[in-house]
């Protein structure tokens, strides 16, 4: 364009006005530094928009995944001989995973019982769901997660296969995870839930070593009881095997009742824990 000319002389003129004499480097540098802020200047922006030399993203940032560890989603399945349940949720840690702080906690699940007593067959169908907000702490390498909220609860009833009756109920749980690694090669996990929905508690024991450096595998044992039942559990377990943005759990053994009866069960959770950029603040 004609103008363009024009305005390199009066650049430089201006620039001879306030700097006296210059050299050949000198226009050079300053056609330069011109060409930056004239009509040029969209084809020098594009590459800033392209710059990913950041060291930080935002805190709150979805659109991005700036925080995509701070949100955890889990499910799951167990099953033995005489029953089958189904579990999902999720755990929101605004603080992430490695801090101290307020967490939440969501937990769904389904299940269905089966009891026979030679002429006549029972089902029961429950189904749970639980919010609870509460804390982290992490201390060295221990992890402690104390949460309670409310807790609901539907059980429908069967009789050799015809519904008979259903019985909502709300109450309150509590809840402490505890996560214990007393060397970089052994781990100590117990977990203690209580309701008060039919005075029922349960409560996970179980030990791990750390194997290949891919996962933990050991011994486990938990209870469980309420106003009907007792349950016993004795198995071993493996523990983080992870694939990609996916933490796998399995877990088998034996099962007994206060009912008489035993068995195997077996369980397997899966986790969705995304990865951080590592140069990003956790």
């Amino acid at each position: 364009m004609r103008w363009k000319p024009l305005l390199r002389s009066l650049g430089l003129v201006i620039g001879l006005a306030f700097t006296g004499p210059i050299n050949a480097q000198d226009i050079e540098a300053f056609d330069l530094e011109f060409g930056l802020t004239s009509a040029d200047r969209s084809i020098w922006y594009w590459p800033s928009l392209f710059d990913n030399r950041a060291t930080r993203k935002r805190d709150l940032d979805y659109l991005t995944g700036g925080m995509p560890d701070r949100l955890i989603y889990f499910g799951g399945m167990d099953a033995s001989k005489w029953s089958i349940g189904a579990y999902g949720g999720f755990q929101w840690m605004p603080n992430g995973p490695n801090r101290n702080g307020f967490i939440l906690r969501l937990f769904v699940s389904e299940s269905l019982e089966r009891y026979t007593d030679g002429r006549h067959r029972y089902n029961t169908q429950i189904g749970r769901v639980y919010l609870m907000p509460g804390y982290m702490i992490r201390i060295g390498r221990l992890e402690a997660q104390l949460l309670a909220g409310p807790d609901a609860e539907v059980d429908l009833f069967f009789h050799n296969g015809r519904a008979r009756s259903w019985r909502p109920n709300v109450g309150l749980r509590a809840l402490a995870d505890l996560w214990w690694e007393p060397t970089s090669e052994l781990m100590l996990q117990t977990a203690l839930s209580a309701t008060t929905i039919d005075s029922g508690y349960n409560t996970r024991i179980a030990a791990g070593w750390r194997l290949f450096d891919s996962f933990w595998i050991g011994p486990e044992a938990a209870f469980s009881s309420d106003f009907f039942s007792q349950q016993t559990r004795f198995g071993a377990h493996l523990t983080g095997l992870r694939t990609n943005d996916y933490e796998w759990s399995f877990a088998a053994g034996r099962v007994s009742d206060n009912f008489g009866r035993e068995g195997i069960y077996g369980r397997f959770g899966i986790m969705l824990r995304q990865s951080r950029a590592p140069f990003f603040d956790n």
